[in-house]
Formats: structure tokens, sequence, C-alpha cells
């Protein structure tokens, strides 16, 4: 089949980029395994295994007039303004907001972000194991990966939490001052990443949001590292507690977490993302939502009607309760 992907970015990404390497690994996956792909991308992208389709500057038109006449379905990694007319499927990676609209065949990442969006279909995301080298023996040290300046990603509660137990922390996805046990590294390449995040005893990851489909936990659990977290989003899909990492509720368990952590096993973390998170398993996902729809038409049934959904409630937030903390979020909400 030839199958048409479309992202508006630079492909591969230059530096980290979530999204972007999703769509990425998945051609690459469609085209091992034997089906033709074209990659709607912007200008500038380079991709060995697929015909690359530049996407014009300021582009808000539809799609299906840039595509090859034999394209047979249509890929896209966020909205369009214009329902192809050919079997499409929309995949939403982010958390969406009241005014968006979703048309019927639109996937979401996991269970936990599709119930938020009213839906009922999921595929979720998927990395490919053999570019994490599996580390059975850890290090004495943590590792935090994520964008430090998004404060939802919470790497103030990070870094209380390794000054009150007197743990190593190494934090990746941001620049700043290293002092004590706090060590940064700022933005590393793919092999440093790995590397950091294999000798890691666990990779601390405090989310304060409704996740869809974490990468960083993936990466980790792939080096057969555990992840340390709370049960925000799909957190509890991916992580079993004590088994492939620790679920906390408050600041207390994830005080406690080093306990839990005795119970975790490198080898099921990394078990677990061969058989549930590979990026094999996420295209043969897709690929079956990809034959539904090329044989019975949009996805449409009573479970699966895609809109906002979100509950305020949702989302716990996991924070060290210091009276700072307790008054700004009494006073904004947030902490």
């Amino acid at each position: 089949m030839h199958i048409a992907l479309f992202h508006d970015s630079k492909l591969p990404p230059p530096h980290y980029g979530g999204i972007e390497r999703i769509v990425v690994t998945l051609s690459e996956e469609y085209a091992r395994r034997g089906h033709q792909v074209s990659v709607l991308c912007r200008k500038g992208s380079k991709l060995s295994h697929a015909q690359v389709i530049e996407i014009p500057e300021g582009f808000h038109g539809n799609i299906e007039d840039l595509l090859p006449k034999d394209v047979e379905f249509i890929h896209s990694h966020q909205p369009l303004p214009v329902e192809p007319k050919r079997p499409y499927l929309i995949t939403i990676h982010g958390n969406g907001h009241e005014k968006e609209r979703y048309f019927a065949n639109t996937n979401f990442l996991s269970k936990s972000h599709a119930r938020n969006h009213s839906a009922s279909h999921y595929v979720f995301n998927g990395v490919d194991p053999t570019r994490y080298p599996f580390v059975e023996n850890k290090q004495d040290y943590f590792i935090f990966l994520a964008r430090t300046t998004w404060r939802v990603k919470n790497l103030k509660t990070a870094i209380h939490w390794a000054n009150d137990l007197n743990v190593k922390l190494k934090i990746i996805g941001g620049n700043g001052i290293s002092r004590g046990n706090i060590e940064y590294l700022g933005f590393v390449d793919d092999i440093a990443k790995a590397k950091a995040l294999g000798g890691a005893r666990a990779l601390i990851y405090p989310t304060n949001w409704d996740e869809p489909c974490a990468g960083a936990p993936l990466e980790a659990l792939a080096c057969g590292t555990p992840v340390i977290s709370t049960r925000n989003g799909c957190m509890p899909e991916m992580v079993e507690h004590g088994v492939t990492g620790v679920l906390c509720d408050t600041y207390n368990d994830l005080l406690n977490s080093l306990e839990v952590l005795k119970t975790c096993s490198p080898q099921e973390c990394r078990k677990r993302v061969e058989i549930n998170f590979s990026v094999q398993r996420m295209a043969s996902d897709y690929l079956s939502l990809f034959e539904r729809i090329i044989k019975n038409g949009p996805l449409v049934d009573p479970n699966h009607l895609p809109h906002y959904g979100f509950k305020k409630e949702s989302v716990k937030l996991l924070f060290k309760p210091t009276f700072k903390n307790r008054l700004t979020l009494a006073l904004t909400g947030k902490v």
C-alpha cells in the first residue's frame, strides 16, 4: 500500500522532537514492511527510506492537493483543516482544548488520552529497542529527562526529592547550575542520552499533567531502567508499580520510592517495551486500523465520538508540601 504521513516539521528532527521521532520511526517501519511511503514535511527534510514531499511555507489547505494520485492511505500526525476524501487516520499527540474539533477517523495515544477526548481508539507510542542498549547493572545516580522549563514536568519536585534523600540526580533537557548532588547535562545527543538512561537507578518523572503517552519513560524502560512517576495520564498504563517502576500519589510516596524500587526488574522493564511499546507493535496496531478503515469506512461507534472531554480533577498534583508551595497552589492553582 502507498502510505502518506504528514507532520509540519523538519525531519528527522535536529534535536529531540518527540512527535517527529514517532513519524520517522513509523515511516521507517512501514517501508521495512514493504509499503511505499511518502512523507509530507518541511523544506530541508531528508529521509532515505521515503519520498519527501515539501510542504509550502504557510500551507493550510487540503493536503490531498500535495499528494501523488496513487496514495492509498493518509496518516496525519496533526489535525487537518479539510477532511480527506481518501482513507485517512489522524493521530492526536497532545491534549486538546474545548474549541478543538476532530473528524471521526481520529485516534489517540493511550486509554486515558482517548478517554479525555471522548474516544475509544488509541495506539500506544513505541520506541525501537535496538537503539537503546540494555543495562542490567546500574550506577548510583538517578536521571530526569524532560523539557526543564515546562512547569508540568515538575523538575522542581524532582530536585527537592533528590536533595531530601541525598541522592545524585542528573538532568537532561535544559541548562542550569550544577551544585551538590544535582548535575545538569544540558541537551545531549542520542548516544549520550541512552548511556545516561541506561546507567541510572531510575528515571524520576513526577509529571503533573495528563501525559498522553510519554516518550522519556519508554526510552528509560527500553534501557532496563525503572520509572518513578505519578498516576497522571498514561503513566499507570506504562508503568507497573513494583515491577517496572513506582507510582506515587503524595510526596511521602515519592520519598519512600527507593524501597519499592528494590522489587523492580531491569529485565522486566526491557521486556515490557519489547512486547507492548516497540515501534513494531505500534506499526502493527496502526496498520490494523488502516485496514479497518479501508474495509469498513469511518471509525463511527457510540464510544468513539472524539471531542474535548477533560475533567479538571483528572490531574493530581505532586509536590513537596512546603508553605510556599501550598500558598502558590491556593493562589494560582499551580505549583
